[in-house]
């Protein structure tokens, strides 16, 4: 029933639409101009937040944290100094931050070990096919970070059934890294396994439990260790470790909590056509949107948790597509709802989509987005659990739940309803209702609504121009004009490569038509970009 319930209101409300316009034409139209004030305001919380996250993530870049790590082993010390830094900051942002960070050290418990030299950081990077350039930047990116190396536990995370070719990658790359961490730990995935799925999450939980395994032999205890789960083209930005650790040895319980960085699609950004770039930016968008309400946060592609927690849980599922979803969802069960997502203000920047030839990206990028939208699994593998748990607040219970039916409902039905809905009553209502005052102004309060709320699309536009990478040489000032008319593929991109994947995934479920294979991405390059795709330079615009 659970599996049927989403697809069941998509199909209910997409086909209900055009039969209510005939029968009843003037309901739909009052149901129109509601709804398309709803996303009117809601384009204007969604404004409001992404400049947030925007200037959250400007701020954050200014601070040095690892001079902030090398105080914290005197937390008194380090709250006068927030304070006296606040005060020298001025009236501004970085003020607030400051002001902010002292606050929170008073609050944490005397007792807790601050010294930030026992940490290490566990990356895993989940490899199938890739190739030698986009691992070797990623794993480049972990070595030249603002943060000592041999704190780090890498661990390279292939699959057997990726092949020789990506046998001999993972090689070389093991050749050329071995020494540069406190150990390079390369994992090979066997293909077949029982209980398992050809998924991502089944690889990352076999190279955790490789980890597992050498930490038990060093002695290493799993509350020391933050575990970084990465795709295989992830690229971090230079304070992300240290930016993190702060943050694990800060919050107020740092093992039931998750830490998800601002995601940016961006290391191939100017190589993409412009409809994936569209998509590419709209995807790191929300991201950045949602990082402003941890709230609602749930932890998405790239993140971190503490390694205890991962162990606790289980690892990653092996035998699920949404893993990086559903780690979130374990440990908010496991814990009876206390366990929250914390938003990491620094960057983690991955492909956009792109395929050797323009069909072949639009093929791939809607079979990624069907992947993603297969995240509707959630309700019925949660709700089971999370619906009766009496340990976990009536108002808690229900609002996550209605937040993870709402999200999936709207986005297979919103851009249709938005771009289709408005014409129904009046196409299909007939002289009964054309010749209605009503239907005459349907239109105008429809375009007026709907012109105001493309105006937010400005702030989009903007916060795309400061973000991106610098432009590689070889594209001249025309390239750059192209970031500002893509924009025009907006309500082509929002139904096609928005709300059909999700329909698509919805109605698979509905049918019992299950996806059970971890579809990859293609990684290509067509140019060879900065290792830190959102530099200081351009959080400082």
């Amino acid at each position: 029933m659970l599996e049927i319930l989403p697809g069941a209101l998509t199909w209910l409300t997409l086909l209900g639409a055009p039969i209510l316009s005939y029968f009843h034409p003037a309901w739909v139209a009052i149901y129109i101009i509601l709804f398309d004030l709803y996303w009117f305001l809601k384009g204007a919380n969604v404004a409001i937040h992404l400049v947030h996250s925007y200037r959250e993530l400007k701020i954050h870049s200014q601070v040095d944290w690892n001079d902030l790590l090398r105080r914290l082993g005197d937390k008194d010390r380090l709250a006068q100094y927030l304070q006296s830094q606040s005060r020298l900051a001025g009236k501004n942002k970085l003020n607030q931050l400051y002001a902010k960070l002292a606050a929170q050290l008073e609050k944490l418990p005397l007792d807790r070990n601050y010294d930030w030299a026992r940490i290490y950081h566990l990356v895993i990077l989940a490899t199938y096919k890739e190739s030698f350039e986009v691992l070797d930047d990623s794993i480049a990116s972990v070595l030249n970070a603002d943060y000592d190396p041999k704190k780090v536990i890498f661990v390279l995370a292939s699959e057997e059934r990726g092949g020789a070719e990506a046998a001999s990658t993972v090689n070389v790359l093991e050749e050329k890294y071995r020494d540069k961490f406190h150990t390079f730990i390369l994992s090979r995935h066997p293909d077949g396994l029982p209980g398992e799925a050809k998924v991502k999450s089944a690889n990352l939980t076999y190279g955790a439990k490789l980890a597992q395994q050498f930490l038990d032999r060093q002695g290493v205890a799993y509350e020391r260790v933050i575990v970084s789960g990465f795709d295989s083209d992830t690229i971090i930005s230079k304070n992300y470790l240290a930016h993190l650790t702060y943050d694990f040895l800060t919050a107020a319980k740092p093992l039931q909590t998750s830490y998800q960085p601002t995601p940016m699609f961006h290391n191939n950004i100017w190589d993409t056509p412009a409809v994936a770039r569209v998509i590419a930016v709209t995807s790191s968008f929300w991201q950045l949107i949602e990082a402003s309400r941890p709230d609602r946060l749930i932890t998405f592609s790239s993140h971190a948790m503490s390694f205890k927690t991962l162990v606790d849980v289980g690892f990653w599922r092996v035998d699920i597509i949404p893993d990086d979803s559903h780690i979130f969802w374990q440990c908010f069960l496991r814990f009876n709802g206390d366990y929250r997502t914390k938003p990491l203000y620094t960057t983690v920047s991955m492909d956009a989509v792109m395929g050797a030839t323009l069909w072949e990206t639009l093929a791939a990028q809607y079979k990624q987005k069907r992947r993603w939208a297969w995240g509707v699994t959630e309700i019925a593998m949660t709700f089971p659990e999370l619906l009766p748990n009496r340990k976990i607040p009536l108002w808690k219970r229900l609002l996550y739940a209605e937040r993870l039916l709402e999200g999936h409902y709207f986005w297979a039905t919103a851009s249709i309803m938005l771009a289709v809905l408005g014409w129904l009553p009046l196409i299909l209502g007939g002289d009964r209702f054309g010749s209605t005052v009503l239907a005459l102004n349907l239109p105008v309060m429809t375009k007026a609504i709907m012109s105001i709320a493309t105006f937010f699309l400005a702030f989009s536009v903007y916060i795309n121009w400061v973000l991106l990478p610098p432009r590689p040489k070889h594209y001249n000032g025309w390239k750059s004009f192209s970031m500002l008319w893509q924009w025009i593929f907006s309500p082509f991109v929002a139904s096609i490569f928005g709300s059909l994947p999700a329909i698509d995934a919805q109605t698979r479920l509905m049918l019992g038509k299950y996806m059970e294979t971890f579809w990859v991405t293609p990684k290509i390059r067509r140019s060879n970009l900065p290792p830190n795709p959102v530099s200081s330079e351009a959080l400082t615009k």
